[in-house]
């Protein structure tokens, strides 16, 4: 059996319209060691919050109603305007896309997790952004975590 990892000493702001996602994303989180869990139901509560409190990391869902994912990392990769240009972001999607992913990568998000998702899938993109951040470079005004190598990858053989 693998033993649970522990995050402790750390806040994470949980973004997402349902309470009922917040509730168990707080309960996966506590479980891991992060105590501090602040909730917001849309992007725009979401960056109060990140203000006022300046977690350390956002699980963020893709489909807000007021000020979207999209929007939220925008204005939260934007180095001028953003009280944290560099917070870890783990973008949720109900339905993932590959132009949607695209997109949410080109905006700066260091991980996403399709809906639904077990604790361990949410536990390894934690050990991702806590254990091995990525650097960060400016792309066209926003944040944006450098580009994992892709010497572990598979490559594409061209026919």
């Amino acid at each position: 059996m693998i033993a649970t990892p522990t995050f402790p000493d750390l806040a994470a702001l949980v973004v997402d319209e349902s309470l009922y996602i917040r509730r168990i994303l707080r309960d996966m989180l506590t479980r891991v060691g992060i105590k501090r869990v602040l909730e917001a139901p849309d992007g725009a509560e979401a960056l109060g919050v990140l203000s006022e409190s300046k977690p350390d990391l956002v699980i963020l869902d893709w489909d807000l109603a007021i000020l979207s994912g999209e929007e939220f990392i925008r204005l939260t990769r934007t180095p001028t305007t953003s009280p944290a240009p560099s917070i870890p972001i783990i973008v949720m999607m109900g339905k993932p896309r590959r132009y949607v992913v695209d997109r949410a990568m080109s905006l700066g998000v260091n991980e996403i997790i399709a809906k639904p998702f077990s604790p361990k899938v949410l536990w390894s993109r934690l050990d991702e952004v806590i254990n091995r951040p990525r650097p960060y470079i400016q792309v066209k005004g926003l944040l944006r975590p450098v580009a994992r190598s892709t010497d572990a990858l598979p490559q594409k053989v061209a026919a």
